[in-house]
């Protein structure tokens, strides 16, 4: 159990290493490319608030859908939903 959780926690917990520090920092920067950021609305691992302001890291485009009655495996849940969502970004 404690390994498939630890790729969770690890995303609140800074890392130690230097290394991992640096890569993280040049991945945090602005993100210049049109986004698309689907969200289950039920979902029971990630809260829906986490994603709250992230525009303002999206320098070229974001678009933030809260997929209903869909949970942390949107795709599976609403497969047609979520495919339609996508569709509708990738041809605009």
């Amino acid at each position: 159990m404690t390994e498939i959780l630890g790729y969770y926690r690890q995303l609140f917990t800074p890392p130690a290493n230097e290394a991992a520090q640096a890569l993280e920092a040049r991945a945090s920067g602005a993100i210049t490319v049109p986004s698309l950021y689907l969200h289950g609305a039920d979902d029971n691992c990630m809260s829906v608030e986490l994603s709250d302001g992230m525009d303002a890291v999206f320098k070229n485009g974001f678009e933030r859908v809260v997929v209903p009655r869909a949970g942390h495996f949107l795709h599976l849940e609403q497969p047609k939903p979520v495919a339609d969502h996508i569709l509708s970004f990738l041809s605009n």
